[in-house]
């Protein structure tokens, strides 16, 4: 199973990239979602901190690929995600 995600591709970068950010994003939403009233009120855990929480694991990511298994595709694939992610909570964070 894992021999399938060690291929250098950018498919492969695409698919880990948006994958892991938004099975993060999903677990993040499930413990807000679960939290008392109180905390939510406080807005704490607002969408823009929940974006940009479930792409740090991108970066642990992409270093894997790029210097520990020297995939250049896996790796561009994955920072062309990161970068769409960013671009996403921009526009959420300066149009409210």
């Amino acid at each position: 199973m894992i021999d399938k995600f060690r291929q250098d591709s950018f498919w492969m970068g695409l698919f880990l990239g948006s994958a892991i950010p938004a099975l993060i994003f999903g677990i993040l939403q499930l413990i807000v979602y679960f939290l008392p009233h109180e905390i939510k009120d406080a807005n704490v855990f607002n969408l823009q901190r929940l974006i940009l929480i479930s792409i740090i694991p991108n970066v642990f990511l992409l270093r894997y690929y790029l210097l520990k298994l020297k995939y250049d595709l896996t790796g561009r694939g994955i920072l062309a995600v990161t970068f769409v992610i960013g671009i996403i909570f921009a526009i959420i964070e300066f149009t409210s």
